[in-house]
């Protein structure tokens, strides 16, 4: 008898010893994640509840969330791409997929995807080719509304109160004139927010033809079919925004100190120091669902640039990568795999756990638990756009159960460019275009914002690009394009 326990106590304790052991030898993959709306406190009750559903679908890895700060976000993912320490990342805030891809600091997809991403691939359709560089996919961009228009977005309450209907506004001149009424009324009030550096205003009406930069671009408000690559800075269409620059500068629509902005643009419109700020979007709504629960107030959405347009900078700007390092290459591309395909999985990152962050409404979207807010909520919902496939997530009230239904619908009747799906290779100009984003960077804030001789600035800026190599870069992307429109 006592032979018989032991051997059953040692059977029970060698079984035990095998399951802990099957536990530890469980991958973890190393998912990065950008905290721009709260200190996610609550990130391990969220962690815990994706491995859950793992092990529910029989996956043997585990996911751990390595939460980064907006403003260190570029610099923290390129020492984690060095040293191996990082799965899987969004290639937002950051270098270009070229540039990564050139670096040899992201993985080659086209196999992983092939055998363990067909979920990625259905979801994205043609948009995954805006992946490619050199024909070679590097990553799966988001599911978004992948088109973009220039849209200013404006307190609601100010503009009812002063009678300023949103529709009338369709361009610079016409925001001109409403932003006057305003600072009239809120003379203290900045009219034109901006974030860190000074930033306040993406490139529009322009390709940049799969690169984060201007630097040679397709006008595409100029000729909406050509194939001629330009210099951005010296377009009809920089010219003039410099000119509205100028009359927003003294009428007083800018910040006091732009320059040592802290935080987003967005904040200080939530916070009520401001009265409005330049977003892209693929039209009103769409910015107005996105932006109206970060900033947690209502507004009002004026498109500025006439068309919305379809462009591979505009696809590929939030590409989700697996590091060229990375240890667990299968087990990231699963577990992106299902961010695009399975919701349970999805709403858990983007909203959170429901009855704890959120609750489901008849209507079929969701508002937050309780009194929580996007701000105190210990899982910042409201940033579920960081996400690979919020599109197959509740969505948060006001909007509609099927919001994301009019998203992907954009994708098919949106202005399309005609180097949709080109990715420029910056590697044969690498040093040029090292040297033109240090030009670059050295005088656009102070233009943007009219600071100090801007013509003088102008001046220095077209010169100093000239002779860092710009007309370079410029012939190297229309040798590319023009093989890749024979193609």
């Amino acid at each position: 008898m006592k032979k018989t326990l032991a051997f059953l106590l040692m059977t029970v304790m060698l079984i035990t010893s095998i399951g802990f052991a099957a536990a530890e030898d469980k991958e973890t993959v190393q998912v990065a994640y950008l905290l721009a709306m709260n200190a996610a406190e609550e990130r391990d009750l969220v962690q815990d509840a994706v491995n859950e559903r793992l092990a529910e679908l029989g996956y043997d890895f585990e996911i751990e969330f390595v939460c980064i700060d907006f403003a260190s976000w570029a610099t923290q993912i390129n020492l984690m791409l060095t040293d191996g320490s990082i799965d899987l990342f969004n290639a937002c805030f950051m270098s270009s997929i070229s540039v990564l891809a050139d670096q040899g600091s992201i993985e080659p997809v086209d196999e992983l995807f092939a055998e363990y991403g067909q979920g990625i691939l259905d979801a994205l359709g043609d948009y995954i080719d805006c992946a490619r560089v050199g024909g070679v996919l590097y990553g799966a961009p988001k599911v978004n509304a992948f088109s973009s228009a220039l849209m200013f977005l404006m307190d609601k309450d100010i503009c009812d109160e002063l009678g300023i209907d949103p529709q009338t506004i369709t361009d610079f001149a016409s925001l001109t004139e409403a932003l006057k009424v305003v600072h009239a009324a809120y003379p203290d009030m900045t009219m034109i927010a901006n974030g860190n550096g000074g930033d306040y205003m993406d490139t529009f009406d322009t390709d940049l033809l799969g690169t984060s930069d201007p630097l040679g671009a397709l006008m595409l408000a100029e000729d909406s079919t050509s194939l001629t690559v330009q210099n951005y800075y010296t377009s009809d269409t920089f010219k003039n925004l410099l000119s509205y620059v100028k009359t927003w500068s003294d009428e007083g629509f800018f910040m006091k100190d732009p320059l040592n902005a802290q935080d987003g643009s967005m904040a200080y419109l939530s916070n009520g120091q401001a009265f409005g700020s330049f977003v892209s979007y693929s039209d009103e709504a769409t910015a107005l669902s996105v932006q109206e629960k970060a900033v947690g107030k209502d507004l009002y959405a004026a498109q500025i640039t006439q068309d919305a347009w379809a462009t591979t900078s505009n696809v590929n700007g939030m590409t989700w990568c697996i590091p060229a390092l990375s240890e667990h290459q299968v087990a990231a591309t699963q577990f992106l795999n299902l961010l695009f395909t399975d919701a349970d999985i999805s709403n858990l990152v983007c909203n959170g756990i429901e009855g704890v962050h959120y609750v489901v409404t008849d209507e079929g979207n969701i508002t937050f638990a309780g009194d929580l807010n996007p701000v105190t909520t210990g899982w910042p919902s409201g940033m579920g756009t960081f996400w690979p496939n919020i599109c197959i997530t509740y969505p948060w009230a006001p909007d509609a159960a099927d919001v994301y239904d009019n998203w992907l619908a954009s994708n098919e009747t949106c202005m399309k460019s005609p180097a949709l799906g080109f990715a420029f290779d910056s590697s044969v100009v690498s040093d040029e275009v090292a040297a033109c984003s240090t030009v670059v960077d050295k005088y656009i804030a102070a233009l943007l914002l009219n600071i100090g001789d801007t013509d003088a600035l102008y001046q220095s800026l077209i010169d100093e690009l000239d002779a860092a190599g710009i007309n370079d870069i410029i012939a190297a992307k229309q040798e590319q394009l023009n093989a890749w429109a024979a193609e």
